[in-house]
């Protein structure tokens, strides 16, 4: 932790190819620098994210070299994988990123203990996605793809893309506040506890516990708000435009 620096936590900003928003969002993460000692990408940072150099595009490099430069200047950046997101890991971790995590992070910060996590397993009853989580990320899902020729795995890359618009589209319709209250119970043991989520679009602050001292937020998505959560060198937690 730098010395009188912030963590900013940054949600869904599904960028594309094209994509007008691209070059905003660039000149964004080079603002937060001097502030910011730590920054968390809370997933799906693009529309669809496949750990594959031969896949990546041009809006992927412009934003991984734009991460990159921010570490060597002295900012931690911190990412955790969303729905969209496959082997980021293997590829990233030490140059784009710090660390990357497919499950979640302890971002302490400030004297207060933050566990964040991008959402999409705040469900427990949803078998299906959850069993298609486990299986696209599993090493013989990534061994069979990776011996795919490239043209045809960039084509499949497209048909994941299109059927990840439609996956938990029932949880996206209405903020489901008792199931992220009881998945925010289960990481709020310690004094000032508190629980990031992103992928549910929407900006929440919600108090938890019998006292209501532990809290939960969830992230807006970046591209629609332009807004994300600054906590500050002493542990004050805000939602701020960006």
């Amino acid at each position: 932790m730098r010395a009188g620096s912030d963590l900013v936590f940054v949600g869904d900003v599904h960028l594309d190819r094209d994509d007008g928003d691209l070059q905003p969002f660039l000149d964004y993460l080079r603002r937060l620098v001097p502030g910011a000692g730590r920054v968390v990408l809370m997933g799906d940072l693009f529309n669809l994210w496949i750990g594959a150099k031969d896949l990546e595009q041009d809006h992927h490099r412009a934003v991984i070299a734009t991460l990159a430069a921010m570490r060597t200047r002295g900012t931690e950046v911190h990412y955790i994988e969303g729905n969209r997101d496959y082997r980021i890991a293997n590829a990233h971790e030490g140059g784009a990123f710090d660390v990357v995590s497919g499950d979640g992070l302890r971002e302490d910060w400030g004297g207060r203990a933050v566990f964040a996590a991008h959402g999409d397993l705040v469900n427990r009853s949803d078998l299906q996605y959850r069993a298609w989580r486990s299986l696209s990320r599993s090493a013989l899902a990534w061994w069979t793809f990776s011996a795919i020729p490239r043209r045809r795995r960039f084509a499949m890359a497209e048909s994941i893309e299109r059927h990840l618009r439609a996956t938990n589209a029932g949880m996206k319709r209405a903020f489901p506040e008792l199931l992220v209250r009881e998945y925010a119970a289960r990481h709020l043991a310690a004094p000032r506890a508190a629980v990031v989520l992103g992928h549910f679009h929407v900006e929440k602050e919600l108090a938890i516990g019998p006292d209501g001292a532990g809290r939960v937020y969830v992230l807006p998505e970046w591209k629609g708000t332009r807004r994300h959560l600054r906590v500050t060198a002493d542990g004050a937690a805000r939602f701020e435009d960006a």
